[in-house]
């Protein structure tokens, strides 16, 4: 899809179209990123994973909307439905990226027909515009998709590699992160053609590693895998949530930010259906098309977006191969289960353990604070001898209480106002 997320809330308010908008977190949030920019606010330098503080200063005007992933998640399950009616052979890339064999549907003449159609139809139906790559193998299929944006059609045969890839920069290609592009750049390859036709491929090992340089080559030449693997669709009783990288590396931290973002709103969507999951699942794609997925089961369901978090964090830690540029990261939850169904299994000791507890905490708070109209009640924090014996400490529990006092009296002359007929 094209501008995936800002093309969800286009078709959702339709006076933002032709108009400079990002999804990403809060405006006045400095530490937040870009997740999605339309067209118009590329123009102007905005681009994914960017910080929200360059790209305001980038773009002034730009229209921040924070991301609504249950919205876009419904938006990719309808077109993914869609693909379904035109075969069962789909896979999901992405929650905007899928790859259709269409061998036995339809004939090799009549591919762009169908593939006119169904940009049509989503056009019509979903108001989302898409890009199609129709080829040989699911990499050229890629490659050709991103050729000619919005709503682009373009079609890449084998003996077409020559005239229509090699001559696109090297940057371009799926793959090749900003350190791979340095290293390429010092061997005085520039373009596609220039890495598929390199004479001292032992140079090429030594610089980029046996692994990469023999896959980049390879996919340089037109090769890539044409089987569509059905099972990356997610088990009914699973939600999962994604980011896909462009062909920029990115900090830990950054990939560690999107991660949070993308595990808080996949929790939050639990949270309004009332459910939570024993098993969460970390998925790491490369750009060399590795894919590393992990899961942790836990003894009981949660659906706490910091202790998964935790749990995931731990996961990348462990697993996050340095050597390659992220592609994609995706988190998913399995198992799930209604809260109301839950049943906790106890320790020997019958209690919760902290995490558990703090959840059940922050939850009585907030309906307390609901419950009220104000938010009166906040988290303490348990604080040794030293910092309590502490005279600043005194002004500042004395100051709290005082505020404490006149909000209450606050509280209760609205109250005494509310009931006088």
């Amino acid at each position: 899809m094209n501008c995936f997320f800002v093309s969800c809330e286009i078709a959702e308010n339709p006076d933002l179209v032709g108009k400079k908008v990002a999804v990403g977190a809060n405006r006045f949030d400095h530490k937040g990123i870009i997740t999605a920019a339309s067209y118009e606010a590329r123009r102007y330098g905005v681009r994914s994973a960017m910080s929200v503080v360059e790209a305001l200063r980038k773009c002034p005007d730009l229209i921040i909307i924070e991301p609504n992933m249950s919205m876009y998640s419904e938006y990719s399950r309808q077109f993914f439905e869609y693909f379904l009616k035109i075969t069962p052979l789909v896979e999901p890339a992405s929650i905007d990226e899928g790859y259709l064999d269409i061998t036995d549907v339809c004939e090799p003449e009549k591919a762009v027909s169908l593939a006119e159609k169904i940009q049509r139809e989503l056009l019509n139906t979903l108001k989302l515009p898409c890009s199609i790559g129709i080829a040989p193998n699911k990499f050229l299929a890629k490659m050709a998709s991103d050729m000619k944006k919005p709503l682009g059609i373009t079609i890449l045969r084998k003996r077409e590699i020559a005239e229509k890839l090699w001559p696109l920069p090297v940057s371009n290609m799926i793959g090749v992160g900003k350190k791979t592009l340095e290293m390429l750049d010092a061997l005085g390859i520039k373009t596609i053609g220039e890495l598929a036709n390199y004479p001292n491929f032992s140079l090429l090992k030594e610089m980029l590693g046996e692994t990469n340089a023999t896959s980049l080559v390879y996919h340089a030449n037109g090769g890539g895998s044409n089987e569509v693997d059905t099972n990356h669709f997610n088990d009914v009783t699973s939600i999962s949530n994604s980011q896909t990288f462009d062909n920029e590396e990115y900090s830990v931290e950054k990939m560690k930010l999107v991660m949070k973002i993308l595990i808080n709103t996949m929790c939050n969507r639990m949270e309004k259906q009332n459910i939570k999951a024993f098993n969460y699942r970390l998925q790491l794609k490369y750009n060399t098309f590795k894919v590393t997925s992990k899961s942790v089961t836990l003894p009981n369901p949660t659906s706490d977006s910091r202790r998964v978090y935790k749990l995931l964090e731990s996961i990348f830690d462990d697993f996050y191969d340095k050597s390659y540029p992220l592609r994609l990261i995706g988190v998913a939850a399995s198992r799930v289960i209604e809260s109301k169904d839950e049943v906790k299994q106890m320790s020997i000791f019958d209690s919760l353990d902290e995490e558990q507890k703090s959840y059940e905490i922050d939850h009585l708070i907030r309906d307390i604070n609901k419950e009220i109209g104000v938010n009166l009640l906040k988290k303490g924090v348990k604080m040794d001898n030293e910092h309590t014996n502490n005279k600043n400490f005194e002004k500042f529990s004395k100051s709290w209480r005082d505020d404490i006092k006149k909000e209450t009296n606050h509280i209760e002359k609205i109250k005494n106002f509310e009931n006088v007929d």
